[in-house]
């Protein structure tokens, strides 16, 4: 709607995971490496943490984008499930052949052939459950006992759990000690300073062929910083609904009374 009038071939500041408007900070690029070294290494457990809004599933696109044909994975972005529907979810999104399987039982035991399969050709199979912080604790058990399949040298499931902060406080909680002891990556995805929060919206407006680079003037970024405290989805919603007052008042320019008002 707004595109033309500010001289963009798209919108700058949709919040779907685009790839072309990646901005990876210095956070970012470092949760990420953690996250490929977890790859790379075939690490048991990792964990990545951040508010929710500060780019983790982004992290899981851009992971997913760079694994080699010797990775298999399975994604959950919903894991809210009872223990049998998630054995069923892991196998199809495995292509394990799940004709005829009816228990739990059976599943967990077409999973461990396949994964013995795997580890044959060389092949890892990861695990990465977003939203984690949302899975039942019995299911959170029933991830913790999937790594119990191994080999007497090599661990045949690898998880990667994401999830906001309340993840990390579930796994404070003494039962879920010997899960906590597994991990051998975690990081915490911080929000975007000052300074970040300025070469995002940058970042965002060149990505999308701004002619312009100071469409937001400094009154602007730090009102949307304020706002946002460096969240990148929250930035993203601000900027576009900022745009659009722009555009309905004629401004090419956008202030801090406008994000005020966007607020």
């Amino acid at each position: 709607m707004y595109e033309k009038f500010y001289g963009f071939r798209e919108k700058p500041f949709e919040i779907t995971p685009n790839p072309k408007f990646v901005y990876l900070s210095d956070v970012h690029q470092e949760a990420l490496a953690y996250l490929q070294y977890a790859v790379r290494e075939g690490k048991g457990f990792s964990v990545i943490t951040g508010e929710a809004g500060t780019g983790k599933t982004t992290l899981v696109h851009m992971l997913l984008s760079k694994l080699d044909s010797g990775v298999r994975t399975s994604y959950i972005f919903n894991p809210i499930l009872d223990r049998g529907d998630f054995l069923n979810y892991i196998c199809d999104d495995l292509n394990i052949e799940s004709d005829g399987m009816k228990s739990r039982g059976q599943s967990l035991a077409a999973l461990h052939g396949f994964l013995l399969e795997c580890f044959a050709r060389n092949e890892k199979v990861f695990l990465i459950i977003d939203e984690a912080q949302s899975m039942d604790p019995g299911l959170l058990q029933e991830v913790r006992l999937l790594t119990n399949l191994e080999t007497s040298k090599s661990k045949l499931l690898h998880v990667i759990l994401l999830g906001q902060p309340e993840l990390d406080r579930t796994l404070e909680e003494p039962r879920f000690r010997p899960l906590k002891q597994r991990i051998a990556v975690r990081y915490h995805l911080r929000n975007l300073n000052l300074k970040e929060t300025r070469e995002y919206i940058i970042y965002r407006l060149k990505r999308a062929g701004s002619r312009s680079i100071a469409v937001f003037d400094s009154g602007a970024v730090r009102e949307i910083y304020n706002y946002s405290k460096g969240i990148p989805r929250l930035i993203n919603i601000v900027c576009d609904n900022a745009l659009l007052t722009g555009f309905s008042k004629g401004q090419n320019r956008i202030g801090k009374e406008i994000i005020r008002d966007v607020i």
